[in-house]
């Protein structure tokens, strides 16, 4: 009896060993914060300013060491395009200047999230003009920091108010998400987006039965698509071009790579650690990569650097965009009918098989930026295309009937 005793707890002792192991750990992470933050946004420069306990803190991008702390309680809602200012919340709204820290500009006692334009000067935000506890109209306003002028939309939209506030990179528009009442006082979850330079209302994109909170709202680089996070875990993506619904899928966070690629996470269980992050090319509908062992509730993509950060349980996780990219190389290669060849300045696509003699591609760079609409006759035995590009990585994705293939290729001055 005592031996089938001991034998039992040695069982139960190796079974719990076994259950603690940690995963594996991932080859693409790069650096994992320590625990306490609460929320974060990327500098230009590709270091990240971040929430932690009471106070906001700069972490150097290659690292995720903490480089410097503010001196002051503040909590940090953008930075303008240059890197040289940051919009937060201290005693009011106001602006701060990146390199000294010091509080240049008070503007607002608005409960809203101020974002900066492109020029680098106008912030943009929502004001809410109250009625009752929940209801009010909503209106946008700008603030020039050189000039002190304020701009405010003369038109406002009713029986609505918002929580979230995104500005495109291109400077046109404006998207805000929140909660509004129709005339029997149902509530429901509205996305607007909004023209930026003149602050008026161009379109209600979306609106469904029940009200639920919008977490964030993110553009594509190209501001031809905007994202919608919608709790409880719900993404909509539009066309900003026809206002329609490009795709929706069920996520508790996401971010933009390129025009084309999306990151996303969720939570499905946290008690059994039933979650996943995923990065998808939605044009190709292929996963490029896949992660069970975590999850998001907040992700950015820092261009400069081609790194993938995620905020998970209070840490920043930092991933490297180009090992993912590359790991995946292998699988590329199979199922592409081709293969390329960049020097003297020519792309060559070589030893093809496909179905028609007239193709249409795109080149595009790793940011998703188109470089050239390509026409190619495969006639001939191998297809040239002259293009001078400078050194870095590339896509070709070619059209062949209703088949669609993506190759990549570098350039190396």
């Amino acid at each position: 009896m005592k031996r089938a005793f001991l034998f039992f707890a040695f069982a139960i002792l190796l079974c719990n060993i076994t259950l603690a192991q940690e995963p594996d750990p991932d080859p693409n992470l790069l650096w994992v914060t320590e625990q306490g933050y609460i929320r974060f946004l990327v500098h230009p420069n590709g270091n990240i300013l971040a929430g932690k306990h009471s106070t906001e803190v700069e972490l150097d991008g290659n690292t995720g060491e903490i480089i410097r702390e503010f001196p002051y309680q503040v909590i940090i809602y953008d930075v303008s395009p240059d890197g040289k200012y940051i919009s937060a919340l201290t005693d009011q709204r106001c602006v701060i200047d990146y390199e000294t820290l010091e509080v240049i500009d008070r503007f607002t006692n608005e409960n809203t999230f101020p974002k900066f334009m492109p020029d680098n000067k106008t912030l943009v935000y929502f004001v809410i003009e109250k009625i009752g506890e929940l209801k009010g109209n909503l209106k946008l306003r700008s603030y020039n920091i050189e000039t002190k002028r304020y701009l405010t939309s003369s038109q406002q939209v009713s029986n609505t108010t918002s929580g979230a506030i995104s500005v495109s990179p291109d400077g046109r528009f404006v998207a805000t998400g929140g909660r509004y009442f129709d005339a029997s006082d149902n509530e429901y979850t509205r996305l607007i987006l909004w023209d930026a330079q003149t602050l008026e209302p161009i379109k209600v994109l979306g609106e469904f039965e029940y009200f639920n909170s919008v977490n964030s709202i993110k553009f594509s680089p190209d501001s031809r698509l905007v994202g919608f996070g919608v709790d409880p875990k719900r993404v909509y993506i539009y066309n900003t071009m026809d206002f329609s619904l490009r795709k929706k899928f069920d996520a508790y966070s996401f971010c933009f790579i390129t025009n084309s690629i999306i990151a996303y996470g969720d939570v499905i269980d946290f008690w059994t650690q039933n979650y996943f992050l995923k990065i998808e090319d939605f044009e190709l509908n292929k996963i490029i990569y896949r992660n069970d062992n975590l999850s998001a509730e907040a992700m950015e993509f820092i261009i400069q650097k081609q790194l993938w950060l995620i905020k998970f349980r209070a840490q920043i996780y930092a991933f490297d965009y180009m090992k993912i990219i590359s790991g995946i190389e292998d699988s590329f290669e199979n199922i592409t009918p081709y293969s390329l060849v960049y020097e003297s300045n020519t792309l060559s696509i070589r030893n093809f098989i496909f179905n028609s003699l007239r193709l249409t591609g795109q080149i595009l760079d790793i940011n998703g930026k188109l470089i050239r609409h390509i026409e190619l006759n495969t006639s001939t035995g191998e297809i040239r295309i002259p293009i001078k590009l400078i050194s870095g990585t590339y896509f070709l994705h070619i059209k062949d009937g209703g088949m669609e293939y993506v190759a990549k290729f570098w350039v190396v001055e």
